[in-house]
Order: C-alpha cells, then structure tokens, then sequence
C-alpha cells in the first residue's frame, strides 16, 4: 500500500509490536462463539475465565477460620496461572486448583466436550462433589489396587462405593488420544446419567456423597473441572437446567424403565441375525424341521432389510412356512398356577394389499396341542379391510363347546380383542403390544389386553382362561402366513401397565434403551 511505504522503519517496528501485543491480548475472543444446543446456554464463554474461579476442595477440607480464607484465596490467585483460553478451549496444564463455576446448580443436563493425553487423570465434580471420571484407559489393570480400573474406560461415578451402581461404566466408549471427547450429564436429585460419545456409560446410578455417604448429595453446587497429572482442553461447555416437573418426569420415567428392564426376558433387534440379542434363557431362534427344531436362517422367504424400526428389521416376503421361533424356558416361562407375561413388537405391512388369503398370525405362542391352548395375533381373512386381532383361546371346551368353526362363531362370543380399522401402512411402524394376566390362576383377575402404538384397545375379560400345555413344548412363533415386515421383538415376564406399555413405544432406540 502506498501509505505504509511512507511509514519509517521505526515507525513500522512500533506499530509490528503494538500490533502482537494486541494480538496476543485478544486472540482468545478471535476463536468462534459457542453454539449451545437450543434450551442450553454456554458456561464457558471461549474468550477468557469469566464465571470460573479455582478451587480444590480436598485442600481446605481439613482447614479452618483465617487459615481457610486464606487458602481459598491463594487457590484463586493461582488459577490464571495454570488455566488459560486457546482458540475457544479452556486448557488446564496438569497442575493447580480446578475450575469451578462461580454459579451452583441443582438439576442439570450438561454437555462439554475434553482432550487428554497419556497417564492424565481428571474428572468432573457436580454439585462439588467428586465426580464423573475421566482415565488414560491404556493403564493396565493393577490387582494391588482392586477398585481402581482405569482399563475399563471413562465416565463411571469413581468416588461411589467399590461395587456400587454406577461407580464403572457400563461400556468402554473412549475415543483414541488426540480426539475429542463428547459428555452428556443429567443429574436430577442423586440419580446420574453419563453419556461418553453417544454411548450410556451410567444409567440412573445414584451418586454418593463424597463428603458425608450418611446424606444425600447437596442441592446444589459448582460444577468443578479437576486437573490432574496431564494436560486436559475442555470446549463447548454447554448447560441446561431440568425443573421441578421436567424432573419428576425423568425419575419417573427412570424408575419405569429400571422396573422394565428388570422384567425383560428377551429381545430380538434383528440387526444381525434371527437370534435374540438377549434372552434369560435360549437365544436361539428355531424353526421347525420335521419333528425337530433347528436354528434358523434367512431364507428366500424372510429376509433382513436395514430400514428397520430401530436397525435392521425381517421382512416375510412371501407366505411360507418359514416360522422362527424361541423356546420357553425362561422367556415366556409358562406355567399351570399362575402365568403372566407380555409381547412387544413392531410391524409395518398394508394388510388389504399385503397379505395373501386366509388367516394370517404374524405373533403366535403354542403348545403341544391347540386344543389344550393357543394365543395368537391374527389379520382376520374376510373382511375388507382386515380386522386385526388378539386372542386367547383356552382350553377347546371352554371357548368352543359345540365344536364349531372359530370362523363360525359370532364376534362378541369369542375370547378376543378385535380391531375394525386398524392403523397398519407400510409408510409407518405400528406397535403392537399384548398382556397375558394370571393365566391358569382360579383365585386371580384373568385377563389379556391389546395395545396398539401406546393405546389400549381392548380387553379379554371375563373367561376362564385355563390351559393344559406341557410347558417343554411351548414356544413363540413367528410370521405364521405373515406378509410384512417386523422389529424390536421383546417379552416381559409379568402383565405390563398401560403405562409401562406407552414407555416402551416412546423409547427412543426402542428395547436397546432398556438393557445395560
């Protein structure tokens, strides 16, 4: 530029200087605003320390009066000279007090992201109470230090009792040095949820009070950032408080999914194979060959598509006699006293243009003789369009005196729940879901319910629901002349409520959610 050249050399010196001296200044604020979520706001502003201060709590536990203030204000002239801002990061260089919010907070969803380096530990204090765990989990198991276990990975609420809920996670979710780390934290009340990328690492687990196990953990306080052995960036510090409602909610909502996950027997996501995912008992899918079972493949009939309800999903290309099926024996646990259990599944079909003739049981469970029992999901076959329905047929004598045709029998006579219009498409999932209530129980409410995406549509009431199977032969059936796609295959060992039912078809990943 022609007016730089008139500038003197000393002049262009002063000026280069003045020039880094500011840059140096203010590069921090050069780096990009933070962008929290929507309903979350930034903690860490990306330019300096504003709303942090230093403090490390285990250094004034012990201490008391004029000797505390005065190591609490050592504690926060200290903290600009090992806690610095870098290009919108907050870096900490392995030593000093931590970073702790000047503001406390209760109820909280947290995000922030961290990188660390080898032998490095830190960790994340709530309520100023140690603390969701960061390792270096390339350390070695170390026998001579049992509870400590860094080879398992990040996120476990450390300070917890050995063997507590909680206090290791759940999965090893780290991401390799030199990556960023990602950390979701709902804490409400003492219950803790960690996500470490993307992955449930604690799932509810109660956080103990580190200072005081007898009591509950504070209501509120600082979130602190602890530093430790190695260099640690922190960036998009992001934070939301939960409410009252919002609260009672998620602890809800928590204690229904411990309830339903305690009660779960069998899952089959289908993302990989016929076989469960999970099962009390047998995961092995089977189907029938002859008078024997055998495990059972895809085949040209039922194949895997990827665009599942969650994942994969099966697809009945065509009605055959292709049906996989579970054994009992600790998944549906039937029993000749008392039996309760729950089905859960998703379909996507068009029953008026999808479906073959005659009847069609996309869900079935059997014994060795329909006559002594048979329960079933079924697409009635002469209608248009299709009633669908759910039917607990008990023993013959009790159903169907007479012996007639169940095509013969009038509607409101036979122990089913029938849908006129049922919401099927193959543009959407439907889910279904069926109850099965003290079965064989004379002294008990006997009872069958149907739901379909959350909501009750009927009830089997009012029969004596009495069976006479042999309990080694009973199974659950699948795709009995069933043209359709299906997912998300679960049983329960007990009658869910209404509002266990509606959870489930509100999980955002579907079964998964509710195992470890």
């Amino acid at each position: 530029m022609k007016t730089a050249n008139r500038l003197s050399r000393s002049s262009l010196c002063r000026c280069a200087t003045v020039a880094a001296l500011l840059l140096t200044a203010i590069s921090p604020s050069h780096a990009a605003d933070p962008q929290p979520p929507e309903g979350f706001h930034a903690i860490f502003n990306g330019k300096d320390l504003t709303g942090w201060y230093g403090l490390n709590p285990h250094r004034v536990t012990k201490l008391k009066g004029e000797k505390k203030e005065a190591n609490l204000k050592q504690q926060r002239e200290e903290f600009p000279a090992n806690w610095t801002v870098e290009n919108g990061e907050l870096v900490n260089d392995g030593h000093g007090p931590y970073a702790t919010t000047e503001k406390e907070y209760g109820d909280i969803e947290l995000l922030l992201e961290y990188k660390t380096v080898a032998k490095a530990d830190s960790g994340i204090y709530l309520r100023g109470t140690p603390q969701v765990q960061i390792w270096d989990w390339h350390q070695k198991f170390d026998p001579k230090r049992p509870t400590r276990k860094p080879h398992l990975g990040s996120g476990g609420l450390f300070n917890n009792s050995p063997a507590a809920e909680g206090r290791d996670p759940m999965v090893l979710a780290d991401k390799p040095f030199g990556e960023w780390n990602k950390f979701r934290i709902r804490q409400v009340g003492s219950h803790t949820w960690v996500w470490l990328n993307e992955e449930l690492v604690v799932d509810g687990a109660v956080m103990e009070n580190f200072w005081d196990r007898s009591n509950p953990l504070p209501a509120k306080g600082p979130i602190m950032l602890q530093t430790h052995g190695g260099e640690i960036r922190w960036r998009n510090i992001f934070l939301r408080e939960i409410g009252t409602e919002e609260g009672k909610k998620l602890i809800s909502e928590a204690e229904t999914d411990d309830s339903l996950s305690k009660s779960l027997t069998l899952h089959a996501s289908f993302d990989h194979g016929l076989d469960a995912d999970f099962a009390r008992g047998d995961r092995t899918s089977y189907v029938r060959s002859g008078k024997d079972y055998v495990h059972a493949e895809p085949t040209d009939d039922v194949k895997f598509v990827k665009e599942g309800r969650f994942g994969g999903a099966l697809d009945f290309v065509h009605k055959s006699g292709f049906r996989p099926a579970f054994k009992d024996t600790g998944i549906l646990d039937y029993n000749s006293k008392s039996w309760s259990s729950t089905v859960s599944v998703w379909l996507r079909l068009n029953p008026d243009k999808d479906l073959e003739p005659g009847y069609c049981d996309p869900v079935q469970i059997v014994g060795n003789d329909t006559n002594k029992g048979f329960i079933f999901l079924e697409f009635s076959k002469d209608e248009t369009p299709r009633f669908f329905r759910y039917a607990i047929r008990p023993l013959v004598s009790i159903w169907n005196p007479d012996g007639v045709s169940w095509a013969d029998i009038p509607f409101e006579k036979r122990p089913m729940v029938q849908v006129e219009k049922p919401s099927f498409s193959r543009e959407k999932w439907t889910h279904v879901v069926f109850t099965l209530e003290n079965v064989n129980d004379q002294e008990k409410t006997q009872r069958g319910v149907l739901y379909m995406d959350g909501v009750r549509q009927g009830a089997i009431e009012d029969w004596d629901l009495k069976f006479d199977w042999d309990p080694a032969q009973v199974r659950l059936v699948l795709g009995a002349a069933y043209v359709g796609q299906m997912d998300d295959l679960a049983t329960f060992d007990r009658a869910l409520t209404e509002a266990e039912v509606k959870r489930i078809y509100q999980l955002k990943n579907g079964i998964q959610d509710l195992r470890p």
